[in-house]
């Protein structure tokens, strides 16, 4: 055989040798999409019969959505929705003690962050609420109180002291602070700021137009 003809021989070795590469890549490439298509079927099926490996995952799939808008309530809860216990392992990841008495409600999702309302009983007392931004593995992102009720003294005036909010179907947050002397039954607005939750699942104050 000729240099010419050994050249061709090998240039043809070269782009067989190529091809079945590229052929066993491709096979690769589909059994691996294959099998990631299984697993989420099997994990879709798995969630349709209510099987789950995440315990935390299985309580947020169970809630149901309580859509907005939301107009405060004051303390009274059971205006607004059916709050659900949280489960202590839940209450102690997001950092509070495992004997909180802690409920909450599931709102829609906002810029793939889970949002909750949670629901803190201390004593008698109005619970205290708290807008809650949960991450993809359930971490809690960022919280704002959006309800509280405390006894306060302004300068000579000692009365208590709340904040009411509202909230809109695209997550604005107006919270408006007010005041009620001990002697007197009409409260007195003190301030009012508004909240967005931003692309990074932050609660983020931005100007009121007025």
């Amino acid at each position: 055989m000729n240099l010419k003809g050994f050249g061709l021989l090998a240039v043809g070795f070269l782009l067989l040798t190529a091809c079945g590469g590229k052929k066993h890549d491709m096979a690769l490439y589909e059994a691996r999409i294959d099998s990631l298509r299984k697993a989420e079927q099997l994990m879709q099926l798995k969630k349709t019969a209510g099987v789950f490996d995440d315990p935390v995952e299985e309580f947020f799939d169970t809630l149901q959505i309580r859509p907005l808008p939301i107009r405060s309530a004051g303390g009274n809860i059971g205006r607004l929705a059916h709050f659900t216990d949280v489960p202590k392992s839940l209450a102690y990841l997001w950092g509070y003690p495992v004997e909180t008495s802690l409920k909450m409600i599931k709102l829609p999702k906002h810029n793939n962050f889970f949002v909750v309302m949670l629901a803190e009983q201390h004593d008698s007392l109005p619970p205290l609420l708290t807008l809650v931004t949960i991450g993809k593995n359930y971490e809690l992102v960022d919280q704002l109180i959006v309800y509280e009720q405390k006894a306060e003294e302004h300068g000579d005036d000692f009365g208590l002291g709340y904040n009411d909010y509202y909230i809109t179907s695209n997550y604005e947050i107006t919270l408006m602070f007010a005041f009620i002397r001990q002697d007197s039954d009409y409260p007195r607005l003190e301030s009012t700021r508004r909240y967005i939750i931003s692309g990074d699942g932050h609660f983020e104050e931005v100007v009121i137009d007025l």
